[in-house]
């Protein structure tokens, strides 16, 4: 892919867009991560500051680290930006009590924690939770679907947020998925996947980070783990048990039409395991929502 071409279709889509439905500018949910930043980028260059309000949406679980990412991102480029806690919200709505992780003062703890059951739910799945919602065996572990529940929720309120600011000011919103989280559904319906544009979901997460390199991109952003920034300590590749470059690349093969068979390089039951998911996300995505009058 040739990065620079790639840029500017990016950069004259994002204008187009904004012409065709006729709408004032953007708003985008910044996280620190380098899918946001690199869409903020894009934004800046494609519209200008003044035509973009991003929203920081920090709650209880989030990392320091990542709020001050994101606020360093939108003050440098001095895009005008608000941040809305969710804590309120959640504490209100009960979630945090649906895992007591808040009985660890110690956010040190807190990551400790959560690593542990990660690991042991992942022992005795003998595979990575993410891979196995509909496992049977999933249903008998303690925590796991209100654990799902309880990060999925966060995605779904920033969601809220972005829609009340976007329509106030005649705004679109943007997406910062990625083509890598799209193939394999590690996303939220209807929460980080709900937009009106999405500008880079076309883009392995490998193109995202050299596309990140291209715009000049904090080099701490570039480098910093990617992760979902909802349960303390766990990042993408922690979650999902395998780095983005390997995965990327299993996942190129996969859309070329290649079978697991036909990819010996790799470890077998690791490549069984995403092309079952590979698989499982183009088939709900396929699934009708509502019934035709035939």
């Amino acid at each position: 892919m040739d990065l620079n071409k790639e840029k500017e279709k990016i950069i004259d889509f994002l204008r187009k867009k904004l012409e065709e439905e006729g709408k004032e500018g953007y708003i985008i949910g910044i996280s620190g991560g380098i899918d946001s930043a690199v869409t903020l980028y894009l934004l800046n260059e494609a519209i200008g500051r003044d035509r973009i309000l991003a929203l920081i949406m920090p709650e209880m679980d989030s990392e320091p680290s990542s709020i001050r990412d994101a606020l360093d991102l939108v003050q440098n480029l001095k895009v005008p930006y608000k941040v809305i806690s969710l804590t309120k919200v959640l504490l209100i709505l009960g979630v945090y009590s649906l895992i007591p992780l808040f009985w660890l003062f110690f956010r040190g703890l807190k990551r400790k924690a959560v690593k542990y059951i990660y690991r042991e739910y992942t022992k005795t799945l003998s595979k990575p939770p993410f891979f196995a919602q509909k496992d049977r065996m999933a249903k008998k572990l303690r925590w796991f679907y209100e654990g799902i529940a309880y990060y999925r929720i966060k995605h779904r309120l920033r969601m809220l947020l972005l829609y009340y600011y976007a329509e106030m000011k005649n705004y679109l919103v943007v997406g910062c998925t990625n083509l890598t989280e799209n193939l394999i559904g590690y996303y939220v319906r209807y929460g980080d996947d709900a937009c009106d544009v999405a500008p880079i979901a076309h883009l392995y997460k490998t193109e995202v980070k050299n596309l990140a390199k291209l715009l000049n991109l904090p080099e701490k952003i570039i480098e910093k783990p990617p992760s979902p920034d909802l349960l303390p300590g766990i990042t993408d590749e922690f979650s999902l048990g395998i780095d983005y470059e390997t995965l990327d690349q299993i996942l190129m093969n996969f859309e070329l039409g290649r079978k697991p068979q036909e990819m010996i390089n790799y470890d077998r039951d690791l490549i069984d395991l995403i092309y079952e998911q590979y698989n499982f996300t183009k088939k709900e995505k396929e699934k009708p929502l509502k019934l035709s009058r035939d």
